[in-house]
């Protein structure tokens, strides 16, 4: 069923925003989900948080939060309800040249229609325009439009009724659903299939909720659910699993390392599945391969964007991205970094996280490359002690593959990016700039508090210096990291000193200074690779700085006068001392929670 002389209408095109004139589209629609889904506690603690943020009165109890979050249900119950059975979206104008103005509101509506269809891939769209109507076609990187059907020839009424019917007699998966995700009306639940292509097997699993939903249309579109395995003969659901289900790039422009996230997750599982003192402190792979979407003659193949355009001429698909749609089943389920209780437990989330992370260096040759606030979680024990949970190897490489004067992709989230990685520079990748990255994490975290409750009574200033690591572009972060950094006192007059609570986050700042000691000064290194900049090559200073023969460097060229480069040298060696001491900090931090219990 494909739609003829379709042309590509670029997705950057279609991001401006427009007000919301609901008047001006229609759809069809009746959603077996409800909106009690995406309600829980932590949504009403959410809500409170906004609520007390926004008036000037104080939310001391969860009644008033509760009226919010019923008000803010019955809001999402009529979206939901809009959009969640929609086959296609028309969005009408009244003459052709509000043409461009159709496509950018159909396509935020379009997103929308995303968001609140579980078992959406791809996208259908109409746009009216006086007597003007294209078909769109929603992909990851583009929207191909066809060419104008005009409903006042007799031509033009005669394709838009063919392409009506084609709508209505084609398989589903050919209108952009998912077989392999299926709605029970008997149960009322959503099921969904994971294909794991090492053992041949299809594990099927029960929708629990849904813990992260795309924000676009375009791009990988990642989305995680919370689901429970489905034995065979449909008894109760068992083992709890974390789905994530992506687009993926097949290769990567300008890039020169392979990011395959599955083949990540069986090594890691692999290597590390007998170390019981790494259980359940990063993503074990259960489950997990190519998405296998039924297609005519009851066959399965493969689901990527080049069977979706496959009835579509290539001179329209020049330079769009091939992506494949993938899925995988991980253990254990965590909770997100804002649910911690205390400083302590963040601390030792943090020890077991960096812990997981060396191992996963250094046994299985996989550096992660993205630490962030999102990909750093925690599980509770049976005994109701916190552990570390390290998630997302989406951006992972293996470190064979990296290698000096190569052309490295700036890989992370700005904020906690590693200096480096910012600059892009020609400096070998290593797991210090995870290091790196882990101290923007627990600043951040220590500004902004650690958890929901902290949060909900700070404000953030804008004129304050961590706000510069987080606003701007790549090279201005970067600046300013290295500014602030440089200097302990200003690190700590600037950063430190404006934690939401100094004397209830003492350890935490503790902890951060000793890190920064030890990847950015560390003693075993000369002062040539020491600090965030180069050393200036004054004869006399460089006398000085000269590496002695008890310093790790003592064999590097003294005209080599990056610190960062000098460090990247004996990357193990500073992991070494910064590991000693997130887990001298871990020790103590558990301690206090066993007194405390």
């Amino acid at each position: 069923m494909a739609v003829a002389n379709l042309k590509r209408q670029r997705a950057s095109d279609t991001q401006e925003t427009l007000p919301n004139n609901d008047e001006d589209s229609a759809s069809y629609s009746y959603s077996p989900r409800s909106a009690n889904e995406f309600v829980d506690e932590h949504f009403i603690q959410d809500v409170s948080g906004v609520l007390d943020a926004a008036s000037p009165l104080r939310c001391s109890d969860s009644i008033r939060a509760k009226q919010l979050a019923a008000k803010v249900c019955e809001r999402l119950e009529a979206l939901i309800s809009k959009y969640a059975n929609a086959v296609a979206l028309i969005e009408v104008r009244q003459c052709p040249s509000e043409q461009n103005r159709a496509y950018w509101q159909l396509a935020q509506r379009t997103q929308t229609l995303h968001s609140t269809q579980l078992n959406r891939r791809f996208a259908w769209g109409l746009t009216v325009c006086g007597t003007h109507v294209r078909a769109c076609l929603f992909g990851n990187d583009d929207i191909l439009a066809s060419e104008v059907m005009d409903v006042a020839t007799e031509s033009g009424r005669k394709q838009l009724v063919t392409l009506l019917v084609n709508w209505a007699m084609c398989e589903s998966q050919r209108l952009g659903y998912d077989s392999t995700i299926r709605y029970n009306g008997e149960t009322g639940q959503w099921e969904i299939d994971v294909w794991d292509n090492e053992s041949r097997v299809t594990h099927a699993y029960i929708h629990e909720r849904t813990l992260f939903d795309t924000s676009s249309q375009f791009g990988r579109r990642t989305r995680c659910f919370i689901a429970s395995a489905k034995e065979n003969s449909g008894k109760q659901p068992v083992q709890k699993v974390l789905i994530k289900d992506a687009w993926a790039p097949t290769e990567f422009p300008g890039s020169e390392v392979v990011r395959d996230e599955l083949s990540n997750l069986r090594t890691i599982r692999d290597k590390l599945g007998a170390d019981d003192t790494l259980a359940g402190t990063y993503s074990h792979l259960e489950a997990g391969g190519v998405v296998q979407q039924m297609h005519t003659k009851q066959r399965t193949a493969d689901d990527t964007t080049v069977s979706i355009f496959a009835d579509i001429d290539a001179s329209v698909l020049e330079d769009v991205p091939a992506r494949i749609h993938r899925r995988v089943a991980t253990t254990p389920v965590g909770e997100q970094l804002k649910s911690v209780r205390s400083v302590d437990e963040l601390i030792v989330v943090v020890g077991d996280v960096m812990a997981a992370h060396t191992a996963i260096v250094r046994r299985c040759g996989i550096l992660h490359r993205d630490l962030s606030t999102n990909n750093i979680m925690f599980c509770h024990d049976d005994d109701g002690m916190v552990r570390g949970l390290l998630i997302d190897f989406d951006n992972a490489v293996l470190q064979s593959d990296l290698h000096d004067e190569q052309r490295l992709d700036q890989i992370g989230t700005f904020p906690y990016m590693s200096i480096g990685n910012l600059e892009q520079s020609s400096v070998k990748r290593t797991a210090l700039d995870d290091w790196e990255s882990l101290i923007y994490i627990l600043c951040w975290l220590g500004t902004i508090g650690i958890n929901r409750d902290d949060q909900t009574n700070v404000k953030i200033r804008s004129d304050l210096t961590i706000c510069h690591w987080h606003d701007g572009s790549a090279a201005n972060i970067a600046k300013a990291k290295r500014r602030t950094l440089q200097h302990s006192d200003l690190f700590g007059n600037e950063i430190l000193a404006c934690f939401a609570h100094p004397l209830l986050y003492a350890n935490l700042a503790r902890l951060i200074l000793e890190l920064r000691s030890q990847l950015f000064y560390n003693e075993r290194l000369s002062r040539l690779a020491r600090g965030c900049f180069d050393f200036e090559p004054k004869y006399s200073s460089i006398r000085k700085a000269k590496p002695r023969a008890h310093h790790l460097d003592c064999n590097i060229d003294i005209s080599t006068v990056d610190p960062f480069a000098r460090r990247a040298e004996f990357a193990d060696a500073i992991v070494d001392d910064l590991l000693e001491v997130v887990q001298k900090y871990r020790k103590a931090a558990l301690e206090r929670i066993k007194d405390a219990q």
